[in-house]
């Protein structure tokens, strides 16, 4: 004779009890993750060096008709012997102008301080300036904020190993991983699933590509303004300059520091014309070159950009700052795609600077 009761419903002991195992899962799952948050911004620099030997053994294989992983292995061999060839050719002249470079700035700060001497302001200013110049360029600060970033995970050699490491197996099978995480949706998402990933995979080509075209375009730019207008150590100051436009807005603005500094020592007037040219490229570079490039991938404010640089660099240092751009870009994917196309049921037609039509509002022009 089977028993047709219902279950009974848990006591209120049990569901406090299950309650409070859930919670503290969840709160541990979130102390692991922040914990680990340094490793995941490495994992993170392995996608997008993926992403980077991908895209490049995807255009060699096209051009040459080789299979994609023996494209990769020749994009690696010549990363390898293009950094083997920067190093033996023009380290020793990068080496010699950081020199002149260090003391070049250690030469214009007193001047600058001397004609300003006249204002209490422009003394503040130049006496952070100098703080700021002797610790960058004597006492190394900013590489030791580098390394410390990595070194609070494994050090920076093993930083550098994981991101080699995970990169190459990401980029030779890429299927592998993305299987496995499809294999964790519910079977009725996972056609929704795949196309987030490959609208992610656009968006993170899309922008690897912008900015390596916008570093560089400030390099040969700014070393072409430069020796047009006569500064020195011309090369070295476009090298610094095309590295830091990877990091957008603050990137760009600390390199113009240097450049001002050594113009200063040559004239106050040259530091004035080489800084507003400076200016003007970089406008160029925020309003034509880069919209240009972005033009088929998320279009992001500037405000929100920046927002997310000052966010993620208060909470992850300076991997936050370096990564912010892409993570911002794909967080900004995920939206659009999971709650403005999925939750809301908009289309998301036209571009975000559109307002979309309201049923029964008149509409604005």
């Amino acid at each position: 004779m089977q028993n047709n009761r219902a279950p009974s419903a848990p006591t209120f002991e049990v569901r406090v009890v299950t309650a409070v195992l859930i919670t503290a899962t969840i709160v541990a799952l979130l102390a692991i993750v922040w914990q680990s948050a340094q490793v995941f911004l490495l994992l993170f620099g392995g996608i997008l060096l993926a992403v980077v030997l991908r895209t490049a053994g995807n255009a060699i294989s096209r051009w040459t008709g080789l299979g994609v992983r023996w494209a990769i292995a020749i994009v690696l061999l010549l990363m390898v012997a293009g950094i083997g060839g920067a190093g033996r050719f023009a380290a020793p002249s990068v080496v010699e102008q950081a020199q002149s470079l260090q003391e070049s700035v250690r030469e214009a700060l007193p001047k600058l301080r001397a004609r300003v001497s006249g204002f209490a302001a422009g003394e503040e200013v130049v006496d952070r300036a100098t703080e700021a110049g002797e610790s960058m360029l004597t006492d190394g600060a900013v590489l030791q904020r580098i390394a410390g970033g990595f070194s609070s995970v494994f050090g920076v050699t093993a930083g550098l190993l994981i991101i080699l490491a995970s990169g190459i197996f990401m980029a030779l099978s890429p299927s592998a991983y993305t299987a496995g995480f499809l294999r964790l949706i519910p079977p009725t998402r996972r056609r929704r699933a795949r196309d987030v990933l490959e609208a992610l995979g656009e968006t993170l080509q899309g922008w690897i590509i912008g900015q390596l075209l916008a570093m560089l375009f400030l390099f040969s730019a700014t070393w072409l303004m430069l020796v047009l207008m006569g500064v020195p150590l011309s090369f070295l100051l476009a090298l610094i300059t095309g590295i830091m436009a990877f990091v957008p807005y603050i990137g760009p603005i600390s390199a113009a520091v240097p450049i001002l500094l050594v113009a200063f020592i040559e004239s106050p007037s040259l530091a004035l014309q080489v800084g507003v040219l400076f200016l003007v490229i970089q406008t160029l570079e925020d309003n034509v070159v880069l919209p240009l490039v972005f033009q088929r991938t998320v279009e992001l404010p500037p405000a929100l950009l920046i927002t997310g640089q000052l966010v993620l660099g208060a909470i992850f240092g300076i991997l936050g700052i370096i990564f912010a751009t892409p993570i911002t870009a794909l967080a900004m994917v995920l939206v659009q795609e999971l709650y403005v196309a999925d939750t809301l049921d908009d289309p998301m037609e036209g571009t975000l600077g559109v307002l979309p039509e309201l049923d029964g509002a008149p509409q604005s022009t």
